[in-house]
């Protein structure tokens, strides 16, 4: 399915577990013969390496282009968060445009205007 696909997009995320371990993970978004979406998790596994662009760049790149072999020319874009780590490692265009996930702009607009990430400075 992912060979034939004309376009797949991405998404990529890294978390932190409430055991304190890092997770990262990597998933397909394509369409079917019916135009149904169809996602699919390529990689979800522990990431013990620093949270450095070029480590997670190196993670995606061995994903898409070693183990699962999708073309440049299919790459659609990927889509993270804004954390400098992760804009830095996915907007070379490598994996075609980055775009910003738009549940994370809100859920960090609502916490910055509601000052629930951190007391508003009471001077």
């Amino acid at each position: 399915l992912l060979k034939r696909a004309p376009g797949v997009a991405f998404t990529a995320d890294i978390w932190k577990s409430g055991a304190r371990k890092y997770y990262i993970s990597l998933t397909a978004h394509l369409f079917d013969k019916d135009f149904e979406v169809v996602p699919l998790v390529l990689s979800l596994r522990q990431f013990t390496e620093r949270h450095l662009a070029v480590n997670i760049q190196s993670f995606i790149k061995f994903e898409l282009d070693e183990k699962f072999q999708i073309m440049p020319k299919q790459r659609a874009g990927i889509t993270t968060d804004c954390g400098r780590d992760m804009v830095a490692a996915t907007s070379n265009g490598l994996f075609g445009p980055r775009y910003a996930c738009i549940a994370h702009v809100w859920n960090n607009v609502v916490k910055n205007g509601l000052c629930l990430w951190s007391p508003p400075n009471s001077t």
